[in-house]
Formats: C-alpha cells, sequence, structure tokens
C-alpha cells in the first residue's frame, strides 16, 4: 500500500467515525427528548384510536379488520404496531413507542440521505436535527399516526433508490421499491415515490422502450397494490365503508394558496439549511447580482408579508396538530356549543408566531428561488435524473396536497426532499466555508423549535393524560361511556359508529348523550363536579380539565 493510499485510508475512516459520532448525537437527542415529554399513558391521540381498533384485531383475533374506515390504508404499521405490544399486551403507550422507533429511523435515514447526495456532516448533521425538533414530527412520533411511519419508509425508499441508481446497484433499488411498495400499505402517498422514480428512471436510461415499459410496470404495480389492498378490505368484510380516495384529483383550490402556504411551512421549518445555502451563494457572485437579488427578495417578501399580516393571518395557517398554543388537535368542548376551548392568545406568543411566519415567508421565496434554479438546471446538465427525481416528488406531492383536504401534518413528506433539493441545487459546501455567524444563527434557531417542540409536546400529553385520568375516574364511579362526552378520543373508542347521525346541539363526534361533559371550561346548563389540574409549560402556567353534571331541567309549570 502506497502513501497515497494510505491517506485516502485515513480520511475514509476518519470520515466514517465521524458519521457514527453524528448519528450517535441524533440517538441521543432523540432519547432525552422522548424522556422529557414523557410519552407514556394507555389512551388514543387524534385519530389514532381507529389504528389502535386495527391493532386490537390483530391481537384478539389474530386477523386485521378495519372496524372504522380510515384514509390511511395502515396494513404495514398496524403488524408493526402489534409487534411491541406482544411483550405486555395491548396499549397506546406500546404503539407510541412503536411509532418513536420509527421516527429515530426516519431521522438518522435523513442524516444518511443528505450524505448520499454529496451533502458535508455539519448540513447532513443539522438536517437531521431539523427533522428531529420539527414540532409535526416529534409530536406526531408521540402517537400512532401514520404520517411519522410514512416519512421514515419514505426517506429509507429515495436513500436505497439513490443509491442503487448512482451506483448501478440492482439490489438496492429493489430494496428502495420494496420498502415503498410496504409503504403504500401505511399511505397511499407513497404512489408519488413510484412515479418520480419512474420519471428519473426513465431519463437516466435515456427513454429506451424497455426501460419505459419497466418504468410503466413498477408505477402501475403501485397502484394495483392499493387498488386490491382497498378491494380485499371491504370483499372480505375486513371494514365496513370504502372511504372516499384521497388520490383522486379534485379542483385545485388556489384560493387558499395551498402552495404558498406549504413553503411557508417548509420555509421555516428548514430556515437554518435556507439560510447557510443563501448565505454561500451571495458570497459567489458580484456585488450588483447580489444588490439585485436582495432588492427582488426584498420586495416580494414585503408584498406577501404585508398580505398576510393585512389579513390577520400568521402562523399556524392551516390546522389539525400545529397551534399557536402549541400542539393540537384539542378537542374537548368549549364553553359554547360544538368548539374547542383553547388556551388565551398571549402577546408572547404573538410575536413569537409573527417572527416564524416573517421567517417562513423568507424561506419560502428562497425555496421558490431554488425550485426554479432546479427546474433551469435539469434542461441544463446532462446528468439529471436525481432532479428529476426530488422536483417530480415535490410537485407532484404539492398537486396533490392541493387538490385534496389540506392537513399540516401531510407537509412532512416535504420536508427532506426540499434539504435534498438545496444540496443537489448548490455547489459542495466544505464545512471550513460554514462561517462561525451562521452556524450560531442555525444552531440557535434548531435549540430554540427544540424547546418550543419539547414543551409542546408535553403540555398536549400532559392535557390528554389528565383528561383520561378524569374520565377513568367517571368509569370507575360507575358512569358508562354512553353518557359521557369525552371528546373525540374518547367517543369514538368507546362509541364509534360510521352511521351515527349528527344531532343538534351534539357534537358530530360519536356522542350518545351528554349527561356528563369533560371541559376546559365551565358550560351554562351543567354544574362542576371535579377538576383536575395539570401544568403547560410553554404557557408558563396551571390549566384544568373539568368534569362537569348536566343540571336536571325543571318540567314543572312553575304553579
Amino acid at each position: 500500500m502506497n502513501k497515497t493510499d494510505v491517506i485516502s485510508w485515513s480520511y475514509f475512516s476518519h470520515q466514517k467515525k465521524a458519521d457514527i459520532v453524528n448519528i450517535l448525537i441524533i440517538i441521543a437527542i432523540w432519547t432525552v427528548m422522548v424522556i422529557v415529554v414523557n410519552p407514556l399513558g394507555n389512551f388514543p391521540l387524534n385519530d389514532d384510536w381507529v389504528y389502535g381498533l386495527a391493532v386490537k384485531s390483530i391481537l384478539e383475533k389474530g386477523d386485521f379488520s378495519f372496524p372504522s374506515p380510515a384514509h390511511a390504508n395502515l396494513f404495514f404499521q398496524a403488524f408493526w404496531g402489534a409487534l411491541f405490544c406482544l411483550p405486555f399486551g395491548f396499549s397506546f403507550t406500546a404503539l407510541r413507542f412503536s411509532t418513536l422507533t420509527l421516527g429515530l429511523i426516519g431521522a438518522i435515514g435523513t442524516y444518511l440521505l443528505l450524505r448520499e447526495v454529496n451533502a458535508n456532516q455539519k448540513i447532513s448533521l443539522l438536517g437531521a436535527l431539523l427533522v428531529v425538533v420539527n414540532p409535526l414530527y416529534f409530536g406526531l412520533a408521540n402517537s400512532f399516526m401514520t404520517d411519522v411511519p410514512f416519512l421514515a419508509l419514505s426517506i429509507l425508499s429515495f436513500y436505497f433508490l439513490i443509491r442503487g441508481l448512482k451506483r448501478e446497484s440492482i439490489s438496492e433499488v429493489i430494496l428502495g421499491l420494496c420498502l415503498v411498495y410496504v409503504n403504500i400499505l401505511i399511505r397511499q402517498y407513497a404512489i408519488v415515490i413510484l412515479l418520480s422514480f419512474a420519471l428519473a428512471y426513465s431519463f437516466k436510461k435515456r427513454f429506451k422502450i424497455k426501460f419505459l415499459f419497466a418504468s410503466f410496470v413498477i408505477f402501475s404495480s403501485g397502484i394495483l397494490l392499493h387498488r386490491f389492498y382497498q378491494n380485499w378490505l371491504y370483499s372480505t368484510g375486513r371494514t365496513r365503508l370504502i372511504p372516499e380516495n384521497v388520490l383522486s384529483t379534485r379542483q385545485l383550490d388556489f384560493r387558499n394558496h395551498i402552495i404558498m402556504i406549504s413553503l411557508i411551512y417548509i420555509g421555516c421549518f428548514i430556515f437554518p439549511i435556507i439560510a447557510i445555502f443563501f448565505v454561500k451563494k451571495l458570497k459567489e457572485i458580484s456585488r450588483r447580482q447580489k444588490t439585485i437579488t436582495i432588492l427582488i427578495i426584498s420586495s416580494f417578501f414585503v408584498v406577501v408579508m404585508g398580505r398576510l399580516i393585512w389579513r390577520r393571518q400568521t402562523m399556524p395557517l392551516i390546522g389539525n396538530v400545529l397551534a399557536y398554543f402549541g400542539l393540537g388537535p384539542f378537542t374537548l368542548r368549549y364553553p359554547d356549543p360544538l368548539k374547542v376551548s383553547y388556551p388565551p392568545y398571549s402577546l408572547g406568543l404573538k410575536i413569537f408566531w409573527l417572527i416564524i411566519t416573517a421567517m417562513g415567508v423568507l424561506g419560502a421565496l428562497l425555496l421558490l428561488y431554488y425550485l426554479c434554479l432546479a427546474i433551469i438546471q435539469t434542461f441544463s446538465e446532462s446528468e439529471k435524473w436525481l432532479k428529476v427525481l426530488i422536483l417530480s416528488a415535490i410537485l407532484i406531492y404539492i398537486f396533490l396536497f392541493g387538490v385534496s383536504y389540506p392537513l399540516d401534518r401531510y407537509l412532512l413528506f416535504l420536508l427532506p426532499l426540499f434539504m435534498v433539493l438545496l444540496v443537489i441545487s448548490n455547489n459542495y459546501i466544505n464545512e471550513q466555508d460554514i462561517g462561525q455567524k451562521i452556524t450560531a444563527f442555525a444552531l440557535t434557531m434548531t435549540f430554540i423549535w427544540g424547546g418550543f417542540t419539547m414543551a409542546a409536546t408535553h403540555d398536549y400529553l400532559a392535557w390528554n393524560r389528565t383528561r383520561w385520568q378524569a374520565l377513568n375516574d367517571l368509569m370507575e364511579q360507575g358512569v358508562t361511556p354512553e353518557y359521557i362526552n369525552g371528546g373525540h378520543e374518547f367517543n369514538s373508542w368507546y362509541l364509534n359508529d360510521p352511521k351515527y347521525p349528527r344531532k343538534r346541539g351534539k357534537s358530530y363526534w360519536s356522542v350518545n348523550r351528554n349527561d356528563y361533559m369533560i371541559s376546559s371550561g365551565l358550560l351554562e346548563g351543567y354544574k362542576e363536579v371535579k377538576r383536575y389540574p395539570f401544568a403547560r409549560w410553554l404557557l408558563l402556567k396551571q390549566d384544568n380539565v373539568f368534569v362537569l353534571h348536566k343540571i336536571a331541567e325543571d318540567k314543572t309549570n312553575g304553579t
């Protein structure tokens, strides 16, 4: 072995050791965050009650079934969750840890994916940590919702597909495709990956007939798998109703500015990485180009931000999980009928979300710039398959997001893709070229997101834990679920009925009677039975969950 070989091996060995250290850092931070928020508690969150019913059917009957219909396919995730329930039996705590495990795998996968597309170790670690501290990602990882498992398998799919195409490795491509097919059996949106791969593979093979046919088979097999699975569920009686196909297209609602909203969310979530690449870009251009670029971006920023402020719109712009007071959904009765109870909107939170919105708008404008840059580069480069893969996945998914009902958690799929797009649209950045100021800014933003995410996740879990303590105490006193309105998850878990008719004066969840109410405030026509206090870290206050009992109506005529 000559001197050059020794130096090369030494460099390679050092790189691998640094990668291992970075992965251990990701694992350590994830573990600490999980311990801090305390995910323990045998109660459903959001819509994961329906997925819990599917797991129970596997454990109790040895067969998969969907007692209540859901848009997600779930199949693989249900068996994954059942595996975690084997040691101690069914519990939502076990299901939560099954998702937390996949969440950690997804974060590590993000690091490996960024390294695979030639990002340096500092940017790859930052990208992985931005996934870890993302409030949607970490919050949903502390549930049995399908979003985090779907994203984790999507990241691994892209990793192996890119490796396989770069190295002409059939085995890695097959592994990546197998992960996509498994992922379709969690959420059918994984078909987007097949379509983007089919396009990229065709580009790489210069549209030769046999490779076009292979691409068609790969994509169409995913569609057939989804359709076969849905029909199998219904024809075998494993579900009572097939929900509306979420892959069907409806008219794109431009009135809601779905595309811009998507970019604003992603822009604020990955702004530290966007800032690093943009600062590097400014150093590479002339002073005149720099001035023009800053003026154009500033002008668009003022217009977009001014429009949002005029309409009194700040982040969060769409609903479901991320809320101004932390994480949700918040599914208890409000002092007004059929609404939910939100904590007060403090001045500190207003300032925080105004800053986040401004950062998101700036990030969105820069992402638009990089999207356009990537499209131009795709037409001007000879080796274009990687940009075709990432660009097509982003654009197709945003289109599907625009034609379906938009929920903030659906945006998670775009998080690693835009980070990859930033890497492949720019020249390689050496770690030494990343200045101390921009590094300090990136770390500060990551730390702030981490603090917000831990506090918000803790509050959401503490609120639910307290709510279910109140509900369990009430049932131990002999009150049956039919007489309790305990919020969406409780009502659905105990009383779910797809044919439940909505009744005037009652929630649209499966409520039978409202004799007892679990609420975050006092309600007219109800008297307080008991209140259960819990601490909100994000709002720095103590809050309460109330158990209320309906006051009997006076049926006398007053004589």
